[in-house]
């Protein structure tokens, strides 16, 4: 699997090294902390794609369509696109490093935009309950 993945994405760095990619070309990405990333990663299922985790900041990075977030709105969340450059893992990164959480099979590189903001909504409502129209998710 890791000659498949990596002969389609031309972007994963060689084993060993890691690589600053910029979003908007291969895909965009989602910023989540990791809490609400796991959720989201759990309520996606097959639905979701590769995921990179970096441990020290305690994030989640889901990798979606290039320039499909535009207007992206999930509290707790970002979107990056152009100008966003992303630390990519090498295929053979573990934890504690920086690491692949979903490794970028072959059919499975990119999560679905509207799949994602949806798995994400749901988990920042279920972590901090749900808000009426017009009340703040800040404290």
């Amino acid at each position: 699997m890791k000659a498949a993945a990596r002969s389609t994405a031309s972007w994963l760095p060689p084993e060993g090294t890691v690589w600053h990619i910029a979003g908007g070309v291969h895909w965009d990405v989602v910023r989540a902390p990791l809490t609400l990333g796991l959720v989201a990663v759990e309520r996606l299922g097959e639905d979701c794609g590769a995921v990179i985790c970096d441990p020290w900041a305690r994030t989640l990075y889901f990798l979606v369509d290039p320039c499909s977030t535009a207007g992206w709105q999930v509290p707790r969340t970002f979107a990056g696109s152009t100008a966003t450059y992303v630390t990519v893992p090498p295929l053979d990164g573990r934890d504690p490093q920086l690491h692949w959480q979903r490794s970028p099979a072959e059919s499975r590189i990119i999560t679905r935009t509207e799949q994602l903001r949806t798995a994400l909504a749901g988990a920042v409502a279920h972590q901090l309950g749900p808000r009426t129209t017009g009340e703040s998710w800040l404290p």
